[in-house]
């Protein structure tokens, strides 16, 4: 297939899936808005999820696993979630580095990956706008890399907002265009 033919798909599924991004990118949005409104409260709520998950999850796997007699990594494994999501929830600002941390990792990730979509789709119609929210994403992880610990903690929901914003305001930018 060629890179024509690869654009020409794009836009068909955005235009057969119009509502489905715009409410996915409107979500987005309010969702990042809330996290800007809501600095404090959004990363120590994401913080205490991830804690919560993992302590129940590790339960959850250490059960089953004694019950049905499994390796001994198993049960090593369900221990460690239990230690790490008992420290999340009892130590909620130890939790917070580590996630900064993971956050960080991710949003380098997530922004070369989307300067590669953007580049794939180009030169179909609003390709600039995730071109934008990649290179956003990337200057976001730096911040973090550099200012780590310091102003990490209540940096993470402000993160977490403006890539939410952007790649809200990029689904919508796409399904606009390409429905057009």
């Amino acid at each position: 297939m060629t890179v024509e033919a690869l654009r020409g798909h794009f836009e068909q599924r955005l235009r057969e899936h119009k509502g489905k991004y715009i409410f996915q990118g409107t979500v987005f949005i309010i969702l990042g808005i809330l996290a800007v409104a809501l600095p404090a409260t959004t990363a120590l709520t994401v913080e205490l999820m991830i804690g919560v998950v993992l302590l129940l999850s590790g339960i959850f796997q250490l059960v089953l696993t004694l019950k049905s007699k499994m390796h001994w990594w198993s049960v090593l494994s369900a221990l460690l979630s239990i230690t790490v999501g008992a420290i999340m929830v009892w130590k909620p600002f130890a939790g917070l580095l580590v996630i900064v941390t993971l956050l960080a990792i991710f949003m380098t990730i997530e922004g070369v990956f989307e300067l590669l979509l953007a580049w794939q789709i180009r030169p179909g119609r609003n390709w600039s706008w995730m071109l934008f929210s990649g290179i956003v994403t990337l200057v976001l992880a730096v911040m973090l890399w550099i200012g780590f610990p310091a102003f990490g903690v209540l940096y993470l929901s402000l993160v977490i907002a403006v890539n939410f914003i952007l790649y809200g305001l990029s689904l919508m930018m796409l399904v606009w265009r390409a429905a057009a």
